[in-house]
């Protein structure tokens, strides 16, 4: 039985244009993606099909017009694999990509409660055979390589047989056309792949530039366990007849990647032996009950809007999804959906994404950490190649080299070192995983912290010395090269203070001659405020700068950045999304009601939404400022974005960082959930459009259920780990860890 609750179907979305409904019914497991296709390939290409691999990608130089020193020196793009869903139909030897069938599509659906795709077609040939095709698929979350088809046959109008056949050769693989559109946050290129047999079994696709390898196979079940067959071509015979049901099953397996020189017979045999002895049941038995034990945990229940509930939950599947698993990929701006944002890691997973993993799965949180320390040397590479000490994050990379060729809205965006900090600190204030952070988390604290002693400077400020950050790009991208962007000194300052924190409990000697030097910045840092107007100051210069004219723009020239030359933006006072508010968001201890309502009205009155980072932050903090209508207004434009397709992108590929956004305006919004300094608050902030709100979170190992309703708030520890104590009255429960 299937729950309905969990079922995505074509009518809860918002439009039924091919590339839109691929991205939103993709299946992925974090190492591989599909897009839901047509799966039954005629004489012509619909939408576009496609496979993703997690950290696959190519890369090729960048061409300036006018270089300079340090610029980026290569793009990374992710690489599109052959369609492993689209499959050729071939009965008495007539062929569904050679002649004209009628194909109607008769159920779509995406079954978010186990983990897979179901879908069904009534087909009549040519030739007048009948029959009606129902396919379930999905990607393994059990073993990484697989993704799984099963194609039954039924109400055939015939006895004979149907041929299936699934064709991975190059010479199917459609690119995307790169003429289509200007927009720089589309993929702008493309690899030339090559491939060949490793043995009868086994092929592997090759880049032209990075020299990146992946094998991969197919195999087919139709009894017993399942069989390699030819990896590029595989043909499944099924004998049908008039009552019947005939099944096939295909699997279609992609390994890690490797440097093509590591690939040896061992590689090859090691991947062959790791698929033996699997059967398709065994497989969807296990599918089934790993996605059950994600909702388990990581559900959230609403009363009172079931539009709403749906969009939530889809929101959350596509969040796991595309989780890298291994510690050596990340979670890219669209997921494994498709190749906007060319497949790149930005701050988007600290920031907007973590934070659901650290509450709710923190092994992938782990993981997830693991890759910032993984590129770590890459991060050294960059920072001295800067001139500076420590490590310097690329703002957008896959393989840890930054990629951006625009530097002002790419290097400038030094804040990713201390995003990375905060979630190092955030995993281990909430896990109490220690240790990780001893063994992995630290170094990356310490090169960070190194890097802004070194780029920053002391200077005198207000008739004493401080620490300034000058010349970089807070989150606003509207606003770049200023001079103490609130928001990266405020991070800075706390990267600064984790460092010595954990200078000081590991009495660590390789930091022993620094740490007091990053006390004493972190405590003099300057953080721009205008004593006039009383309000936070995004950066020296923005209150000094004309204001928008907002009501001269029309509607139709947003994104500004797609209308309007960057020095043009520079020059006014507007947002393309929340920076200094986010500073307010993650530190509320420092910041009273009052301070956060006059910033929060002021930024709002100039910030565009452009970038769909921005929704969430001022759903949260309204909602923390008991504006419960704002609070629910913003909250409801994260929720349904990609549903609705609010940004008109979808085509491309989800916006994740905007699902995480939803998670944090629920959970850290109508929950107020908050971490001050030795204890987890959560405080009731639900909006009267939601009735109840049920949610469990991960905190030092226990995993606690809430239950949020307009009058009241409860927890309960459903699994015991780590000793905490819980208090709570009718608005606020508090969490703190015992010592001990």
């Amino acid at each position: 039985m299937f729950n309905s609750e969990f079922l995505l179907k074509l009518s809860d979305v918002g439009n039924d244009s091919p590339e839109y409904l691929e991205t939103l019914f993709t299946l992925s497991n974090g190492h591989v993606g599909v897009r839901a296709s047509e799966p039954i390939k005629r004489g012509f290409v619909v939408g576009n099909p496609g496979t993703f691999m997690n950290g696959f990608y190519d890369s090729y130089p960048i061409v300036y017009g006018e270089w300079a020193y340090g610029y980026a020196k290569n793009h990374q793009t992710i690489v599109k694999l052959p369609d492993i869903r689209g499959i050729v139909l071939e009965i008495e030897g007539e062929r569904s990509d050679q002649s004209q069938w009628s194909i109607t599509k008769e159920a779509f659906y995406l079954d978010m409660h186990r983990g897979k795709l179901e879908e069904s077609y009534l087909i009549r040939t040519k030739n007048n055979k009948q029959l009606k095709l129902t396919i379930q698929s999905f990607t393994s979350f059990k073993y990484r390589e697989i993704y799984a088809s099963k194609y039954s046959i039924s109400e055939s109008n015939f006895a004979g047989e149907v041929i299936i056949e699934k064709d991975l050769q190059l010479l199917n693989l459609k690119q995307t056309k790169l003429t289509d559109t200007s927009d720089p946050r589309v993929a702008s290129s493309k690899s030339q792949l090559k491939m060949a047999y490793r043995n009868s079994q086994i092929a592997s696709l090759t880049t032209e530039q990075s020299q990146q390898t992946v094998l991969f196979t197919q195999m087919n079940q139709q009894t017993g366990e399942l069989q390699s067959v030819d990896p590029l071509i595989s043909r499944a015979s099924i004998l049908v007849q008039p009552r019947s049901i005939k099944s096939a099953i295909n699997v279609v397996a992609f390994s890690d990647f490797y440097v093509d020189t590591k690939v040896t017979e061992q590689t090859v045999e090691d991947f062959q032996k790791r698929l033996t002895g699997m059967t398709y049941e065994e497989l969807l038995i296990q599918q089934e009950q790993m996605v059950n034990d994600f909702w388990t945990v990581s559900d959230i229940r609403i009363d009172g809007h079931e539009a709403l509930q749906k969009g939530l939950r889809f929101n959350l599947f596509h969040l796991f999804q595309s989780a890298g698993r291994e510690g050596k990929t990340n979670y890219s701006a669209k997921g494994l959906t498709g190749e906007g944002y060319e497949g790149h890691y930005f701050w988007d997973t600290e920031m907007y994404i973590l934070p659901f993993f650290i509450y709710t799965q923190p092994e992938i949180a782990k993981e997830l950490l693991s890759y910032r320390h993984y590129i770590l040397p890459k991060a050294k590479e960059r920072a001295k190649e800067m001139g500076q000490k420590g490590a310097l994050f690329a703002w957008r990379t896959i393989n840890g080299e930054e990629a951006s060729a625009y530097y002002p809205a790419g290097t400038a965006q030094v804040h990713i070192n201390a995003d990375i900090s905060y979630a190092f600190q955030l995993y281990e204030k909430v896990t109490g995983d220690s240790a990780f952070i001893k063994e992995v988390g630290a170094e990356v604290i310490y090169e960070t912290a190194r890097f802004w002693l070194s780029y920053g400077s002391w200077i005198k400020k207000n008739g004493k010395q401080q620490f300034c950050i000058n010349g970089v790009t807070g989150p606003d991208e509207y606003t770049a090269l200023v001079n103490n962007n609130y928001y990266t000194n405020k991070m800075a300052q706390n990267n600064l203070r984790y460092a010595v924190e954990l200078a000081e409990r590991y009495h660590n000697l390789s930091v022993q001659n620094e740490y007091a030097d990053w006390r004493k910045a972190a405590e003099a840092i300057y953080l721009p405020y205008d004593e006039e107007t009383k309000r936070v100051k995004q950066d020296d210069s923005f209150f000094e700068k004309e204001v928008w004219p907002f009501s001269q723009t029309p509607k139709e020239n947003y994104p500004l950045l797609l209308h309007y030359h960057p020095m043009v933006i520079y020059k006014y006072q507007v947002c393309k999304q929340a920076d200094a508010l986010l500073a307010e968001l993650l530190f509320p201890q420092d910041y009273s009601k009052e301070q956060i309502i006059r910033d929060y009205e002021y930024y709002e009155s100039v910030t565009t939404h452009d970038s769909s980072l921005s929704r969430s932050v001022f759903s949260i903090l309204a909602s923390r400022t008991d504006q419960p209508e704002k609070g629910y207004s913003y909250f409801m434009d994260t929720a349904l974005m990609d549903l609705t397709d609010l940004q008109g992108n979808v085509k491309d590929g989800i916006h994740a960082a905007n699902m995480g956004g939803s998670w944090l305006s629920m959970i850290y919004g109508f929950a107020g959930l908050s971490y001050l300094e030795d204890k987890i608050v959560v405080r009731n902030h639900l909006p009267e459009e939601i009735k109840e709100l049920e949610f469990k979170l991960k905190i030092a190992g226990n995993l606690i259920a809430f239950h949020i309703s307009l009058k009241r708030i409860s927890a309960e520890i459903k699994e015991a780990g780590k000793p905490i104590t819980i208090t709570a009255d009718k608005s606020v429960i508090t969490i703190k860890l015992t010592e001990g």
